[in-house]
């Protein structure tokens, strides 16, 4: 666990990452392709911001051309501009790129823009002080200082895009998993259980569980989940094939077989709506100990249709905070409302850009 103090940016904000971009004078490059730079070319656009090049890692360049620029490499950058601006494009937390990206960031101008997993709108200095108030707000209903440096380090960095901030506050899973694991849990709804890897961790953490509802929408990542729970022996894991909602039905699902995949939105690079069933926790009418609600951009939705078993339970809560912009501030604040008997702690593990940021409430 590291987390250093840090404040959230004064009010108001005059400047942010893409501001600063848009007066860059230096050539900007973008690391990587595929989705992520498809969605910041649009963002550079609406900034009048050019890319003079991109490139890849040295070794997995092979010749090929990303919008209409033959991509190089590392070393063909460097040997071309004697000084440049680096914008990642690509999320990982694999622990040796995260290594690699910290070395570049000491030598370059590196920024790691934060878009949204879904949705359409960016934190950017206009979100930011338009919703001020609520973000200060979910700021102090967190429980601890641990807690309230890893939200403001996180808003420090979607303005700024400065990787320093993402690298100042994190937890290990190990950590994470310690605090779940305080109170027993038997009884453990996976809402977005992807191929089981959740379930997986689940049954190494919690030594008393006993059943596992592991509810996934994507058909490739489900079918992954099937085949994992038949090979589980040991615990009782019950697949469902649907997207959590607030109530049960039928809808649009952007299906990309990978993490990713989401109740289908206005915007889509790379995936197909299927259908898709609609189920909501409350329909299920159990008594968990455990609920994770990670959901694609559906956690609101996901927590509206599982109030009924959330008051009658008191569950141990895990829901993530970061597929859209407003999530990090807007869900805290709508789950005190409605839930004083909870505990509010946030979590972030390693990884960039600033994914996998967990809200974790615990009854008291």
């Amino acid at each position: 666990m590291r987390y250093i103090k840090c404040d959230l940016p004064e009010y108001p904000v005059v400047s942010d990452m893409w501001d600063t971009l848009a007066r860059e004078s230096r050539p900007i490059v973008v690391y990587g392709m595929g989705n992520g730079a498809d969605k910041l070319i649009d963002r550079f656009e609406k900034y009048n911001i050019t890319v003079s090049d991109f490139f890849a890692s040295d070794g997995f360049v092979r010749g090929h051309s990303f919008h209409g620029m033959r991509v190089k490499s590392f070393s063909e950058i460097k040997a071309t501009y004697p000084d440049f601006v680096i914008v990642l494009s690509f999320a990982s937390n694999r622990p040796e790129v995260i290594e690699m990206l910290e070395g570049i960031d000491s030598e370059y101008d590196m920024y790691v823009p934060d878009m949204p997993v879904t949705g359409e709108y960016y934190f950017d200095r206009e979100f930011y002080n338009t919703n001020y108030d609520r973000i200060r707000m979910a700021h102090s209903l967190l429980a601890d200082e641990e807690s309230k440096n890893a939200f403001a380090s996180i808003i420090n960095y979607k303005l700024t895009g400065k990787m320093r901030y993402l690298m100042d506050t994190w937890s290990t899973k190990d950590e994470l998993y310690k605090e779940l694991s305080a109170r027993e849990v038997r009884t453990y709804i996976d809402a977005g259980a992807y191929n089981g890897d959740t379930a997986k961790e689940a049954i190494q953490y919690f030594p008393h569980l006993e059943r596992i509802v592991a509810i996934e929408p994507d058909p490739k990542n489900y079918k992954k989940l099937i085949k994992y729970s038949e090979n589980t022996t040991s615990h009782r894991i019950e697949p469902i094939n649907a997207a959590v909602w607030h109530e049960g039905g039928a809808g649009e699902f952007s299906s990309s077989g990978n993490r990713n995949s989401s109740i289908a939105s206005t915007t889509s690079y790379e995936h197909k709506d299927t259908g898709v069933s609609l189920i909501s926790i409350d329909s299920l009418g159990l008594s968990p100990d455990y609920i994770k609600y990670d959901v694609e951009g559906a956690e609101l939705e996901a927590l509206v249709g599982s109030h009924e078993t959330v008051e009658r339970s008191h569950p141990t809560l895990l829901v993530s905070l970061y597929h859209r912009s407003r999530d990090i501030f807007e869900l805290p604040i709508y789950l005190a409302e409605r839930y004083p008997f909870y505990k509010m702690t946030l979590r972030r593990l390693k990884c960039l850009p600033a994914w996998e940021i967990d809200l974790l409430l615990f009854a008291t």
